[in-house]
């Protein structure tokens, strides 16, 4: 392999890594963690390791009722994951819930 050829490849590695890289960044650090809440789940928005929203019940229901499986604990977080990456309010309505609890 020729010196050029080593160069431009080297160079298009590089490339890849850096864009990769950038775009790894685009989520902004935001993650779902499921939590045990009373006896049931809740979850966490994590951004960067820190929590910025705690939701230990359901949210949009009147009271405080914990979810009943991790599944559904973790299927409400990342909708509300999905929001927050759309720079949307991280509110979930109640029409939202029943979707996830039916």
């Amino acid at each position: 392999m020729t010196n050029k050829k080593l160069y431009i490849l080297l160079a298009i590695l590089l490339t890849i890594i850096v864009l990769q890289t950038t775009l790894g960044r685009r989520n902004h650090g935001l993650c779902v963690s499921v939590i045990e809440s009373g006896e049931g789940w809740g979850y966490d928005i994590l951004k960067n390791n820190r929590t910025i929203i705690h939701q230990p019940y359901v949210p949009a229901v009147s009271g405080q009722y914990p979810f009943k499986s991790k599944k559904l604990a973790r299927k409400t977080g990342r909708i509300v994951l999905n929001k927050l990456r759309q720079h949307q309010s991280p509110g979930v309505t109640v029409q939202e819930v029943y979707l996830i609890l039916r």
